[in-house]
């Protein structure tokens, strides 16, 4: 345990170790922001669809 506590404070200087959490945190980010809109579009056409439905309803009767 000692041997990873010496590495990761070695390591906690390196610029490349804030970069690498950087790019995980925006994959991250964008991955939670695709499902979100995907979930919000299907909602938004389901909507979209029952809106026309109730047009067409109307302009029927």
């Amino acid at each position: 345990m000692q041997h990873i506590n010496d590495w990761l404070k070695q390591i906690a200087h390196n610029y490349i170790l804030v970069v690498i959490a950087a790019v995980l945190f925006f994959a991250i980010k964008a991955v939670i922001g695709w499902y979100t809109y995907r979930h919000y579009d299907q909602k938004l056409n389901a909507l979209t669809d029952k809106v026309n439905l109730l047009l067409e309803q109307k302009k029927t009767d």
